[in-house]
């Protein structure tokens, strides 16, 4: 993956003060991604609102991430 100096500069000074891999940034913040993602996909098929829809999202996310732990 190639990132622009500036970001990849960033993405080093976070990972230092985290003391985490550049790639656990990364993980992160396309997790962040999706869970975004998925909350707009929720509040587009269904009435509820942001706040319901970032529930929804997150008991979804909470209840994938254990199916994952669980296999």
């Amino acid at each position: 993956m190639d990132l622009d100096s500036e970001v990849a500069s960033i993405l080093r000074a976070h990972a230092a003060e985290a003391h985490i891999s550049e790639g656990e940034i990364v993980d992160r913040a396309i997790r962040a991604y999706d869970l975004r993602s998925l909350m707009a996909r929720t509040r587009a098929r269904s009435d509820l609102d942001e706040d319901e829809a970032m529930a929804l999202a997150r008991e979804e996310l909470h209840a994938a991430r254990a199916e994952r732990d669980a296999a």
